[in-house]
């Protein structure tokens, strides 16, 4: 058989032979995940050209009065802001509409679906690898940055992430504050953080010492860097109790639109 034949008859594949080349490309598919670039702060900003208000206006009809207000609470760049609860049905934009404005203002932000984050200690250890640019991986062991299971000690993991992620976003800000063209975008020192689906946190468990601690957050911060978004498909009014010691944020309604037979996500 000469080398022309033999090119031409279709190579059987063994049972070894699959391991094999499975085997190769689960190491290359390791490899790949152990040679990612670092994460730096910005990892925690919206992904994306540059955004307009008036592509998000174009992007969202009807929703102009609640971007505005938005856009309005949050404030100009490195301005305190007291925390927001963002509410409305299903499919009505919120989420969608947050994004896309943190793309727009090209700020920072820690954000956390109260979904995949199911309890106390999943939502605050991933709020941690955010803040501490931490990406789990088969080098770290699939570890998080911290073990935090308990309030008091996420206000101190909290605390001390965000005064390293803060100083890193100052020094962010102080190079491109050379380039007009970026300067125009800066991010300033401000971090965000958006926890989404937040009506489900009801559900938990703990969740009668949970809520207050997390609407009291920013209070009990006193750092004026860092906002609180809550976005819930409920009213304030389902997370109001007697033995709860807390004030609900301020709301900004989304009200049902539905625009030629289909909604936003």
């Amino acid at each position: 058989m000469n080398s022309e034949e033999a090119a031409q008859i279709p190579r059987r594949t063994t049972r070894s032979l699959a391991s094999s080349s499975a085997s190769t490309s689960n190491n290359a598919s390791s490899a790949k995940v152990n040679s990612l670039e670092p994460l730096t702060i910005n990892d925690l900003l919206v992904g994306g050209d540059p955004i307009s208000l008036d592509e998000l206006f174009s992007n969202f009809p009807g929703r102009s009065s609640q971007i505005l207000e938005i856009v309005s609470l949050l404030g100009p760049l490195n301005t305190p802001m007291l925390p927001l609860f963002v509410y409305g049905g299903v499919s009505t934009g919120k989420t969608s509409i947050i994004f896309r404005l943190f793309r727009h203002l090209n700020r920072p932000l820690v954000y956390s679906s109260c979904t995949t984050c199911y309890n106390q200690v999943i939502l605050f250890e991933s709020i941690l690898n955010q803040l501490h640019l931490h990406r789990k991986s088969s080098a770290n062991g699939y570890s998080n940055a911290k073990r935090c299971e308990r309030p008091s000690d996420f206000i101190n993991f909290f605390t001390e992430a965000l005064t390293d992620a803060i100083n890193n976003l100052k020094e962010k800000s102080e190079k491109l504050i050379s380039g007009k063209t970026m300067a125009q975008r800066g991010i300033g020192n401000m971090i965000y953080l958006v926890f989404d689906n937040f009506q489900l946190v009801r559900e938990w468990d703990k969740s009668s010492t949970l809520l207050p601690f997390l609407f009291n957050f920013y209070d009990l911060l006193k750092i004026p860097e860092v906002g609180l978004i809550f976005i819930s498909n409920t009213s304030p009014d389902t997370f109001y109790s007697s033995n709860m010691g807390y004030v609900v944020p301020i709301p900004v309604y989304f009200l049902p639109c539905i625009l030629h037979s289909w909604m936003w996500l």
